[in-house]
């Protein structure tokens, strides 16, 4: 399962809602999440974390990997056939160029060079097999505009998820000139809905209208608590409310985080893109995302 997290102008919190959906994704002991920081234009993680980007891990040595021929994994079938256990390395090739972020989250991380990072998502266009080798893999596209290498890797994904933020005049107008070559996705099988920025004053049917139909998967909120803690900054709440959130699920669950709008966001994204998986191309959306804040 491949899900693309990007935008289409500006940078309504991509790479936090991406970064979200991977940790909060419904991981199993053969699930690892996998998150790929493919945005063209440079990368945020290593700052965020203080990584220090090589070319031995990363998206640069994934690029570089993904020009090797990979070999196409037999069904378990043929191998029972064979008389042998399944050796595919399902996952590994891509877990091989992540590093582990504090909290456990893999991801595999960008260059903040736009040069360096642009040419690996070239490499990737051209090559991606690697991106589906992992049971479940995010990728932060960056500004996936019609044209771009961002664009271009949205068509591997098998959904795909547009931040925007129509309250904002330009953001609209670009969504709406955008909506046509994001609905062609959909021709090629491609699940594709929208992440509406908060606060907005449009209702989802209107939001919908002007993307050509596109459905809205998910209102992010705007959550500075939970914005901080996916950059790896630890932030208390200060808010009266949020810190009423907070003590009533820690009566309930002392190490749950979904108290903060934006993890409670993300994990019902990340539970819905999962459900696509299941599901095939020309079945309606069973449900779409309503999560306010707190």
């Amino acid at each position: 399962m491949i899900v693309a997290v990007c935008s289409l102008g500006g940078a309504p919190g991509v790479t936090s809602l991406a970064t979200a959906v991977a940790a909060c994704w419904p991981s199993t002991p053969l699930t690892v999440p996998v998150l790929v920081e493919a945005d063209a234009c440079g990368g945020d993680l290593a700052s965020w974390y203080g990584i220090d980007t090589d070319y031995e891990t990363g998206l640069v040595s994934l690029a570089t990997a993904s020009r090797i021929p990979v070999p196409v994994p037999a069904p378990a079938a043929a191998w029972a056939q064979a008389g042998a256990q399944d050796a595919s390395p399902a996952g590994e090739p891509l877990l091989h160029h992540a590093v582990e972020l504090p909290g456990g989250l893999r991801a595999v991380v960008a260059p903040a060079d736009p040069v360096e990072a642009g040419r690996a998502v070239d490499a990737l266009v051209s090559k991606p097999a690697l991106l589906g080798t992992g049971k479940a893999t995010v990728i932060d596209a960056g500004r996936a505009v019609p044209g771009s290498a961002g664009a271009a890797l949205l068509r591997h994904a098998d959904a795909v998820v547009v931040v925007t933020d129509p309250g904002n005049v330009g953001h609209a107008s670009r969504l709406r000139a955008c909506a046509p070559a994001l609905a062609s996705l959909r021709q090629e099988g491609v699940r594709v809905g929208l992440a509406v920025a908060e606060p907005c004053p449009h209702s989802d049917e209107e939001v919908s209208q002007v993307a050509s139909g596109l459905p809205v998967w998910a209102r992010v909120p705007h959550d500075l608590v939970g914005a901080a803690l996916v950059r790896g900054e630890h932030r208390s709440p200060t808010r009266l409310r949020d810190r009423l959130a907070a003590w009533r699920s820690q009566r309930r669950d002392p190490d749950g985080l979904e108290w903060m709008p934006l993890i409670r966001t993300a994990k019902a994204l990340a539970e819905l893109c999962d459900d696509l998986s299941g599901i095939g191309a020309a079945s309606p959306v069973r449900r779409a995302i309503e999560v306010g804040a707190a």
